[in-house]
């Protein structure tokens, strides 16, 4: 393992695990194919049909799509695309219950 001398540890204190630090690019072209990617996803779960809305009575396609999300999130925690298709999900219902609000 480490050797530390004495007079280092007494001054520090002991972390069972290393800080982690999510490295996450700024760049613009990053950017970009987030944007991107969010535009794709939205435009996918605007197609996916959802119960109770306009009287559809079969499989909850967006609940399923965030059943899925939830699976892969925990057989890979901490990706980015995961984390963005939550947000896209979470928008798009929203928008549709305030669409169906207003009518």
């Amino acid at each position: 393992m480490y050797s530390y001398y004495k007079g280092y540890m007494e001054n520090k204190p002991r972390f069972a695990v290393e800080p982690f630090s999510a490295s996450i690019d700024y760049s613009a072209q990053s950017l970009a194919d987030e944007n991107d990617f969010r535009e794709r996803y939205m435009k996918e779960l605007r197609k996916k049909r959802q119960q109770g809305i306009n009287n559809y009575f079969g499989i909850d396609e967006l609940l399923e799509e965030r059943r899925q999300v939830n699976q892969q999130q925990m057989k890979t925690p901490g990706r980015r695309g995961e984390i963005i298709k939550h947000e896209e999900i979470d928008k798009e219902i929203l928008r549709r219950l305030k669409k169906e609000a207003q009518i």
